[in-house]
């Protein structure tokens, strides 16, 4: 397994990182934050809807408080739209957490490599470079360990 992950390619296939979860408290810390953020916008959209209904049902259902049967539908209706809208809102912070731990996995995933190989690096092996996958957001960073490595090669070999 261990070579899979420092293997760029494997039987001709791209090697694949088999978990997303690579440091749990930065990437759960950032899901969470992205989470919470689109939980509070959902709410304060969904309360503005709630307001902007219960506002406005005067409009269109005028004395409705007078008619005991209309206003007994009228909140049992209120109580259907206000489970639906923090159910929609607990929805979306599950997706935005699910896309927060994805996002996060790939910033994270390429700088455990190069982590790694800084590792192997700093025991001597000045041999190792830093092959990442292609379209991972830290390509330059891979480039830049890759030069510095072969100058301490090229300064340890002479």
């Amino acid at each position: 397994m261990e070579k899979a992950r420092n293997n760029p390619k494997i039987g001709g296939k791209a090697a694949k990182r088999s978990t997303f979860v690579l440091n749990r408290g930065l990437q759960f810390k950032y899901a969470v934050l992205l989470a919470l953020i689109g939980g509070v916008l959902a709410s304060l959209f969904s309360i503005h809807i709630f307001y902007f209904l219960n506002e406005n049902i005067q409009v269109f259902i005028p004395n409705f408080m007078e008619d005991p049967e209309i206003s007994d539908l009228i909140f049992r209706e209120h109580r259907k739209i206000i489970v639906y809208l923090v159910s929609l809102t607990l929805l979306l912070m599950s997706i935005l957490f699910f896309f927060g731990v994805i996002i996060t996995h790939r910033m994270v995933g390429p700088v455990m490599v190069v982590r790694r190989k800084m590792d192997e690096l700093s025991e001597g092996n000045f041999a190792i470079r830093v092959r990442l996958r292609k379209g991972d957001e830290f390509n330059d960073l891979a480039e830049s360990f890759n030069l510095m490595a072969e100058k301490l090669e090229k300064k340890f070999r002479t």
